[in-house]
């Protein structure tokens, strides 16, 4: 597909993506959360915790894309102040439904206050992405030579092995621990490894052959099945901590990947219709109010005296999943047309 061409793979994969991020939230609703098995739930949510990470592969396709312009003065003015403008309001509005609903009962006004910075859960997103683009100028560094954005992926590889592998080994832990955090190897550990690995993928994307895209797929197959067993099998404290699913460890690395790899390789092959591409383009024009908007949608709906399920609780999931997206997105649709302000905070 040409670079000047809309590549509605990165629609299609947003899409699923933000929909997966859906459910995971929208599987703490309290009307359906005490009808999942605790285990088998999480192991749900292990089977589709790439979602984050993809979310950060595509940002790294477009925003380290040499070809693409970007100056320092665009990612502050264009990016990252619409990011804040839109974390600001949000937040504040979080913030009021809060203290509304009484979740913020007993907090002075400084502890409401900092509620506003922090922002809801889900807005540790933004934050890591403001952080990001701040950074782009100098990924784009790391990136423009070839040698040196594959050195800095194996040490995203290596730190992450280390990190989230090597400090479990019994009595030996705590010394792996005590090197990596001396050697600052957290400096290549985060999630600027998926942001520089989203746009290595598809840089390379004609020079993976056949076998090495079946050997990623098989990896990525083996880790995904790997993640959900295990998922199932640990103790109900290490469960909680994400011990096995948490967004940056390798075994979850290597399953996303295997899936934007997919995209990359296989989805961009489609011939999609003009009338196709426009249609994912609106729905991608959507997405930033959705996500800001879903957990809200998801609070409000939970409010809702609706019956037990009489069906199974993950046909109700899906049904609460599709209902919060739709609803997310006619306000997204709505507030976009407030004129001045709509499209500048969604």
């Amino acid at each position: 597909m040409s670079e000047m061409k809309r590549q509605t793979e990165f629609d299609v994969l947003r899409l699923l993506a933000i929909l997966a991020v859906i459910a995971m939230h929208a599987g703490g609703n309290k009307y359906l959360s005490s009808n999942f098995d605790p285990r088998q739930h999480s192991m749900f949510v292990a089977a589709i915790v790439w979602c984050v990470p993809v979310f950060f592969l595509i940002s790294g396709r477009f925003f380290l894309d040499p070809q693409r312009h970007i100056t320092i003065e665009m990612i502050w003015k264009k990016y990252i102040r619409r990011i804040v403008t839109a974390f600001a309001i949000w937040s504040g509005i979080y913030v009021l439904y809060y203290v509304k609903s009484g979740a913020y009962d007993g907090l002075n006004i400084w502890g409401i206050f900092t509620q506003w910075i922090e922002g809801p859960y889900h807005f540790w997103y933004l934050y890591a992405i403001i952080g990001l683009y701040a950074l782009t100028p100098l990924i784009r560094k790391i990136t423009e030579n070839e040698k040196t954005m594959l050195y800095f992926l194996v040490l995203f590889a290596v730190a992450n092995i280390v990190k989230e592998y090597l400090v479990c080994v019994p009595k030996l832990g705590g010394i792996i621990n005590g090197v990596y955090d001396k050697l600052w190897l957290s400096n290549v550990a985060g999630y600027m490894g998926y942001y520089v690995l989203g746009y290595c993928v598809f840089h390379y994307k004609d020079a993976i052959n056949r076998r090495l895209e079946l050997a990623i797929y098989i990896a990525g197959a083996i880790s995904f099945i790997a993640t959900i067993l295990l998922e199932g099998y640990i103790s109900p404290e290490l469960r909680a901590a994400d011990f096995v699913k948490q967004y940056l460890k390798p075994n979850v690395i290597l399953f996303s990947t295997a899936i934007y790899t997919f995209f990359v390789k296989r989805v961009s092959q489609i011939n999609f219709s003009v009338k196709t591409v426009k249609f994912w383009e609106k729905l991608t024009g959507l997405s930033f109010g959705v996500y800001i908007l879903h957990a809200l949608v998801n609070e409000a709906l939970a409010f809702i005296p609706i019956a037990q399920p009489v069906v199974h609780p993950y046909i109700i999931l899906l049904m609460l999943t599709v209902a919060i997206y739709l609803l997310s997105c006619a306000l997204t649709w709505f507030i976009q047309k407030i004129p001045f302000v709509g499209k500048k905070i969604t």
